[in-house]
């Protein structure tokens, strides 16, 4: 019941090209009512301590929506607003209006553009001495085919120029997004489909180029020429890579999707009950629902866990979308009549937080013998429910955290989302506050840190865990 943001919300660079008007003061009045009335971290955010600053940084904002009428520039204000709150959770989604393609390819027409062919490109990557990062590179889940090569400029060592995209928001030859090396890391400026600006880190893991807390790209040449034959609805894989160790991928915890985990573990409880090593890559995993991780608990416990209570902060907003979650069929029954029963105690209770204080202790009946040792790959893209499922790990002796810090969104989570009056934005905010928060144990903007830290120059995080678990 926790949702990342990394794909719901959008910086935007001012492109006034056929904006079209609203009325931002509206927008913004609304949101800021609405994120002081419903969101469960605003106290802890906006205190004796804050108040001034935040007092500063609200009428800034409101002086500067009540200025425009451009809808981007509108979504980019209301989504700096936000940022007050250092909390990646509290988000503002803006949502295209649809267009006509020419209109669309004329608006673009003046964005910077590299004459480059694949053959050429493949060339230049064939040459000795280039950074690790060179190659042709594919968006995993999009239809985007860039090369990345170097194009020194302001800000950039290399770009990414597409050589395939939808033909419309993009065409070959644009530049997709650009790097400069940042220590072991590049800082990167990607561009979304609406060519807004998103500022973001990447790092790579073997042929894997990933943008923390966004997306991932694979790399194709130098290589098999093609992603990894995968069926696009198959969201989570599981293979053997060899005689003693399964290698078992989770990209996302949406509870939308959490049967095919579920199934993929049971057809498979075979191979996993005889082999010693278990490698689950949560890399990337934004986070969904806990109850999508279920499945893995048996494999991975050892002794009882402990974990932090959440509370509810209730209001009228809040409760319905507890009174959702009771109509939603991708939850279990006794979640459905948690959610029914959550709303009504939250209506009764406005305006306090609802729900235990404290830690629980947690057993799994029926704990699998086998695997005997786990490897959880983790890194900056792993939030959310994600994170909650690296802290269930993280306390079975069978299991080793290797990679990165993970995200650090956790602290305030079961996501509610409003339309704005202008129905083209959408907020969305945390309902809960764990008691984590009270204990002084944040997660937020800090991650949990793995037992092993690796970094680029490892080469392939999966092929070093599958060393390491032969070691043990």
């Amino acid at each position: 019941m926790r949702y990342l943001p990394f794909l719901l919300f959008f910086v935007f660079i001012q492109i006034e090209v056929n904006a079209q008007s609203c009325n931002c003061g509206e927008q913004f009045e609304f949101l800021t009512q609405k994120i002081a009335a419903n969101y469960a971290g605003y106290k802890d955010k906006v205190n004796p301590g804050t108040q001034t600053d935040f007092d500063a940084h609200t009428t800034r904002y409101r002086q500067l929506a009540s200025a425009t009428q451009s809808d981007t520039t509108c979504a980019r204000l209301l989504h700096e607003w936000t940022l007050f709150f250092k909390d990646r959770h509290v988000q503002l989604s803006y949502n295209l209006p649809k267009e006509d393609p020419a209109a669309v390819r004329a608006r673009f027409a003046g964005w910077e553009k590299i004459a480059l062919d694949e053959t050429t490109a493949r060339a230049r990557i064939d040459e000795p001495g280039g950074d690790p990062a060179e190659g042709i590179w594919e968006m995993q889940g999009g239809n985007y085919r860039v090369a990345l090569l170097p194009y020194p400029a302001p800000g950039r060592e290399m770009a990414a120029v597409v050589l395939r995209a939808d033909s419309v928001y993009w065409t070959p030859g644009q530049v997709k997004f650009d790097l400069k090396k940042n220590g072991e890391a590049y800082s990167g400026r990607f561009y979304m489909r609406d060519h807004s600006l998103k500022e973001l880190e990447a790092s790579l893991s073997g042929d894997q180029l990933i943008f923390k807390g966004f997306s991932n790209w694979q790399r194709v040449y130098p290589g098999s020429g093609k992603l990894p034959a995968a069926s696009p609805k198959q969201i989570f894989t599981l293979r053997q890579l060899d005689s003693s160790t399964v290698l078992l991928t989770v990209p996302t915890m949406n509870e939308s999707v959490r049967r095919q985990l579920d199934s993929l573990v049971n057809a498979n409880r075979t191979l996993l009950a005889r082999t010693p090593n278990l490698i689950i890559d949560v890399r990337g995993n934004g986070g969904g629902s806990d109850i999508t991780y279920y499945p893995l608990k048996p494999y991975l416990y050892t002794q009882k866990v402990s974990g932090d209570r959440m509370q509810f902060w209730a209001t009228r907003d809040n409760a319905e979308k507890f009174a959702l979650m009771g109509k939603n069929k991708d939850f279990p029954w006794t979640w459905r009549m948690y959610g029914k029963y959550m709303a009504r105690k939250m209506r009764r209770h406005q305006g306090r937080f609802v729900g235990k204080t404290g830690t629980y202790t947690e057993r799994v009946k029926h704990p699998k013998k086998y695997p005997l040792r786990v490897a959880v790959l983790i890194d900056g893209g792993c939030g959310s429910s994600c994170e909650q499922f690296v802290l269930f790990a993280q306390q079975s002796k069978r299991t080793t955290l290797i990679g990165q810090n993970t995200g650090g969104v956790l602290d305030y989570g079961n996501l509610h989302f409003l339309d704005l009056p202008d129905p083209r934005f959408t907020i969305g905010y945390p309902t809960s506050r764990s008691n984590r928060v009270a204990a002084g144990r944040p997660v937020d903007n800090v991650g949990i840190p793995p037992t092993i830290r690796l970094t680029e120059a490892d080469g392939d995080w999966v092929e070093w865990a599958r060393q390491y678990l032969h070691r043990q």
